[in-house]
This record gives C-alpha cells, structure tokens and sequence, in this order.
C-alpha cells in the first residue's frame, strides 16, 4: 500500500529522524538552480492540473525521465552496494529502479492534484550541490500545506547541466528513505550479491515484472 506524500513523509519524518537532512551553513543561495526548478515546477503545475489519473501520471513520468538524473540515484540508493554489484545486476536493477521511482513519484506528487508550487530560496551546499525550496501557492493558515517546504534537491555537473536527484519535504527525502529500505533488503537476505539479487526480485514483484 503506498503512502501519500504528506501522510508518508509526516509518518518519516516522526519516526525516523535519523534520515533528515541537515544542510551546511550556506554561502549563498543560487540563482540558477532555483530558475531551474522553477521551470520544473512550471511544467509540473501544469501535470497537476491534468483531466484524469493517466493523464497526470503519464506527465510526471514524462518530467522525471526529462529532469532526474535516474541513473546517479539509482545507484545512490543501493549504498555501498553498488561497488559490488555486477555489471549484470547493474543491467536488471537499473531499469527496474526507474520503474520503481517514478510510481514513488507518481503517488507523492498526487495529493498537488489542483495545487501550484512555488520557489521560495534555496541553499548553496556546494559548487555542485544545492537544495531548492518550494511551497503550495496561497497554501491557507490551518490546512495541510501550510506549513510544508517541499525540497528539491539539484547536482550542477562540471559542464553546468543540471538534475533533480532527490525530493523530499520537511527535511525527509525519497532518496535517502529508499537507500534505507533497500540496504536493509540487502542485508537481510544475506548482503553481498545474493542479497542484491533478492532485491531485484523485490523490485520486480513491486513493478509487476
């Protein structure tokens, strides 16, 4: 059963402190990563606004092939496993993962159904590193987006593209949840490769494959 994004990540962030984020001292903010994400989030409000289910789901499964770095996430996700894992467990989990983390976003960004979100600043972690923050439009005092920052996080390369690699709200991250869930998949079916393997199977059964 998935979770809704507020629900899920309000459930996370009481439960699991120990994944929040916390940021370095900025030097700055930066412009260029919140221009980015404004446009994203320009595109998305549109998603958002989508007559039917398939219809949104298909233009935010069109908007993470075209802004998430899926691959640099992919392997993120499996921790320190993905030194070991080999270039044929490379080859089946990483179209199973894109799979897999666009329904994550799919059903997370489901409750902006009618909302519209906007850049609100950003933190400058690193040359290559930023956090762009955004909040719901007009969001009124009292309801569930009131209070809610909703972060994304960007990777500038050295040739000065840019990517989404991570999302999360309230300082609790998809990312950095799913590698907790993944790593102890792993683990728990006897680390190393056979545990790699289980979690293939994992997410196989999750995708329907």
């Amino acid at each position: 059963m998935r979770m809704t994004f507020i629900a899920g990540l309000q459930r996370l962030a009481a439960a699991s402190a120990a994944i929040f984020f916390t940021a370095s001292t900025p030097a700055s903010a930066d412009e260029a990563a919140e221009t980015f994400i404004a446009g994203i989030l320009d595109e998305a409000n549109a998603v958002f606004s989508a007559p039917d289910v398939e219809a949104r789901n298909a233009g935010i499964e069109a908007l993470v092939d075209k802004y998430v770095d899926m691959k640099r996430v992919a392997r993120f996700t499996l921790g320190q496993y993905a030194r070991i894992a080999s270039d044929e467990q490379m080859e089946a989990y990483l179209p199973l993962f894109r799979k897999y983390a666009t329904s994550v976003y799919q059903s997370t960004l489901d409750p902006y159904t009618g909302e519209a979100l906007e850049v609100t600043g950003s933190v400058d972690r690193n040359e290559r590193d930023f956090i762009v923050n955004s909040k719901v439009v007009g969001a009124k005092p009292g309801s569930q987006y009131a209070d809610l920052v909703v972060h994304w996080r960007v990777y500038r390369s050295p040739d000065g593209a840019q990517s989404v690699v991570d999302a999360g709200a309230s300082g609790v991250w998809l990312a950095i949840e799913q590698q907790s869930t993944f790593k102890s998949v792993i683990a728990n079916n006897g680390g190393g490769s056979v545990g790699i393997d289980a979690l293939i199977a994992d997410l196989k059964a999750k995708v329907g494959e």
